[in-house]
């Protein structure tokens, strides 16, 4: 990705309290009580969606591939507009 591009990226991101049992179906330490959910896009590029979990005292993210029918609920209504597009 260039500079050029990182300046025309559009960026989302939103942090979402998720009970133990569904961070649990995520495969997410159950002491990260949130997820964060990243939607961006870059112009001429398909958009894109990001789900992370705290891990760690140092504060570091680590990605969630699995998507659940909840989560993928959740991705959809919480979408910025430009993202849906």
């Amino acid at each position: 990705m260039t500079v050029e591009q990182l300046a025309q990226m559009e960026t989302v991101a939103k942090r979402f309290r998720v009970s133990p049992d569904k961070l649990a179906e995520l495969g997410v330490d159950q002491s990260a009580e949130e997820i964060t959910i990243t939607w961006q896009q870059v112009t001429d590029r398909p958009s894109s969606v990001l789900v992370t979990a705290p891990a760690g005292e140092e504060g570091w993210a680590v990605p969630i591939p699995h998507r659940p029918g909840w989560l993928m609920d959740v991705i959809l209504k919480q979408a910025p507009g430009w993202w849906l597009k």
